[in-house]
């Protein structure tokens, strides 16, 4: 589909998503079933799938994009965080507007979108530009351990029984090592990865709540500029420095404009964070990025 068609697409069935809500035919507590189906079996369904099959000679160059995710974050962070440091606000706070502006929505928003524009070969560079995030994820468990405190055992077998990192593991371990799978097991898989995209588009629908988000509207200004304008040019340049061209580094780029990710209101929630100026912001950027995005999808 052309970038136009995708984008149309794509707000349709958040469209539908949202709708539903709004004539209760679905309902705000599904959006935590869609969730958990999502991420815990759909979606590891397609990143195993897909990495799976991929052709291992392109393992080198596709590896240096989930090192650019992690360095790109790793600006965006300092930046904020030097920022808001100086500001003096509450902690909490800060850490939950750092943690909307770093972390990208590379999965939840970024495989529908590499998807419908660029088809698998897209879709697998923005899977392996979401292992940063997995990554990510994990290091801001252990950070914020260590800041507001927690069971590391917990934190622990959250990280181990995260399906998502098991996929990826696992997806490269069959790959490299020629594991076959079976006819069985291909289609098991074809079946549930095929629900992964409309799911994520029906239960971003469902998330949409425009009340309260007056308030939040400066910090959702301040992660806008940072998480949608400032990324992508970092990623340019660290695409660059790490010597990425052609379409590793036009998926790059794009990947480092998604909006904040989910992920990052699962932190805040999880530490007891400023959870309504996240889940604000978040809501906020992600309208920001339905223009921002086909702008810089048009330039690289």
């Amino acid at each position: 589909m052309s970038l136009i068609e995708t984008f149309i697409v794509i707000l349709i069935i958040i469209f539908i998503g949202y709708f539903s809500k709004r004539i209760n035919l679905l309902e705000v507590n599904n959006v935590d079933t869609l969730n958990k189906i999502v991420i815990n079996i759909a979606m590891p369904c397609l990143v195993f799938s897909s990495l799976y099959t991929t052709n291992t000679s392109l393992f080198p160059k596709l590896g240096m994009l989930p090192i650019t995710n992690l360095i790109v974050c790793g600006i965006i962070a300092a930046l904020t965080y030097g920022i808001l440091s100086l500001k003096k606000i509450d902690t909490k706070k800060k850490w939950s507007i750092v943690l909307v502006a770093t972390m990208a929505n590379t999965g939840f928003f970024g495989y529908p979108l590499c998807l419908g524009v660029f088809g698998n070969e897209g879709l697998i560079r923005a899977i392996f530009y979401d292992v940063g995030t997995t990554i990510l994820f994990i290091l801001f468990n252990f950070l914020f351990i260590f800041i507001f405190g927690g069971k590391l055992k917990s934190v622990l077998k959250t990280i181990v029984t995260f399906p998502l990192l098991w996929a990826v593991v696992l997806g490269l371990l069959f790959n490299i090592f020629n594991i076959q799978i079976g006819t069985v097991a291909t289609n098991v898989l074809d079946y549930l990865k095929v629900v992964t995209v409309p799911l994520i588009m029906l239960s971003l629908g469902l998330s949409i709540d425009f009340r309260g988000i007056k308030k939040s509207l400066n910090w959702a200004a301040f992660t806008s500029v940072f998480k949608l304008i400032v990324a992508p040019i970092v990623a340019v340049f660290v695409l660059k420095l790490l010597g990425v061209s052609g379409f590793e580094f036009q998926i790059g780029v794009i990947e480092a404009t998604m909006p904040p990710a989910m992920l990052a209101l699962a932190l805040a929630i999880n530490y007891d964070l400023d959870v309504h100026i996240a889940s604000d912001c978040i809501f906020v950027d992600m309208i920001v990025s339905l223009i921002i995005l086909p702008i810089v999808m048009s330039i690289v």
